[in-house]
């Protein structure tokens, strides 16, 4: 098994979080990943989504928590 790094933009910081599978996490598993851990350790933002924006688990992510992926590689 294989660790991974995701690697995610907050408040102008850059945070990680590791993953064990034995394939690379796909941009979407990323962001289920970290939106659990976000709904574990951070505040929602309370901020109305665009209306003309399509709503994707990542602009979810960024709307909710400001948090964009920023990466993923092997530790």
């Amino acid at each position: 098994m294989t660790t991974w790094i995701i690697a995610y933009s907050k408040d102008g910081n850059t945070a990680m979080l590791k993953t064990d599978s034995e394939h690379k996490p796909d941009m979407d598993r990323a962001v289920e990943l970290v939106t659990e851990k976000a709904e574990k350790e951070y505040v929602e933002q309370d901020v109305e989504p665009k209306s003309d924006e399509e709503q994707t688990p990542a602009t979810r992510l960024a709307d909710r928590f400001g948090i964009t992926i920023t990466g993923i590689s092997e530790a």
